[in-house]
């Protein structure tokens, strides 16, 4: 009896075991499936923008060219790519540290009790209405006032609007941190005779750089990325990379090896501002930091 019950324990653990394993096997084929999923299009993006025209157009399609040329990263640069890459990086990085500075000064401000919560929940209404907005829906607006001021075709006007459009979205964001913070921290500020600003600055900002951190790398793709407005407020000093990207598209046909030239030097600066950024996107700074 005690064999037989030997045996259907060893069996029963057999069974279990293999059903582990090929749950482990399935887990692994779906996690590859989406990095494969994740990473190809990248691939093929620099893949497109090293090979010769006359490869782009085969059937079916070649996945691993056996030659490869940079004629297309250099013809996208004598066309004067330095410039519009110098706007659009000018534009992306005073965007993103004015957008993230004003963002966290009213999501502080609105974390507190400085502000009546009757008074602080219609703030936040009006500031959320206004980031519903679709961005066609207030395109003309801004080309109106704009070109009034005489900032039409200027790096200033794209900040200005880039930085108008992200705040509402980083008050938000960053209001949720600045709510978790602990108390008993900003309190102990308070007795060490710390101002509001000193508290803001050097204990509560520090402590919310995952938050600051995923706020700028957001900022920063939107305004790197962004087309709408960019094709509308400028015409040719101020005119960004993804401006560039819609002018290889004609009526007769889609210049794609330079495309994807640009295309590449888009992603790029992306992923290293990301990199950089990478160690501060793990929230938890604060826990442990306050202990009885």
């Amino acid at each position: 009896m005690a064999t037989i019950n030997k045996a259907a324990t060893l069996a029963i653990m057999s069974r279990f075991e293999n059903k582990k394993i090929l749950g482990k096997v399935l887990l692994y084929i779906l996690t590859a499936a989406v990095i494969i999923g994740t990473i190809f299009p990248f691939y093929w993006l620099v893949i497109t923008s090293i090979k010769y025209g006359i490869d782009m157009q085969t059937s079916p399609p070649i996945f691993f060219p056996s030659r490869v040329t940079i004629e297309n990263y250099i013809n996208v640069f004598k066309t004067g790519l330095g410039k519009n890459l110098a706007n659009s990086l000018i534009v992306s990085i005073s965007t993103t540290f004015l957008a993230v500075l004003f963002g966290a000064l009213a999501a502080y401000a609105l974390s507190k009790t400085y502000i009546g919560q009757r008074l602080r929940n219609i703030f936040l209404l009006g500031v959320l209405v206004i980031r519903i907005f679709p961005p066609v829906v207030t395109t003309m607006p801004y080309f109106l006032i704009i070109t009034r001021l005489g900032l039409y075709d200027t790096q200033i006007s794209m900040i200005i609007t880039y930085v108008a459009y992200c705040v509402p979205f980083n008050i938000w964001l960053m209001l949720g941190f600045f709510q978790e913070m602990p108390q008993e921290i900003e309190k102990a500020a308070i007795v060490d005779g710390c101002t509001i600003w000193q508290r803001f600055s050097k204990v509560t900002l520090p402590l919310t750089l995952p938050g600051l951190a995923v706020t700028s790398v957001f900022c920063f793709i939107m305004a790197w990325n962004e087309f709408l407005y960019a094709s509308v407020l400028t015409s040719k000093n101020a005119k960004t990379l993804p401006v560039v990207v819609g002018s290889f598209i004609s009526d007769q046909r889609i210049e794609w090896g330079s495309m994807t030239a640009i295309g590449v030097m888009l992603v790029i600066p992306v992923l290293i501002f990301a990199i950089f950024t990478q160690k501060y996107l793990v929230r938890g700074l604060t826990f442990g930091a306050v202990k009885g």
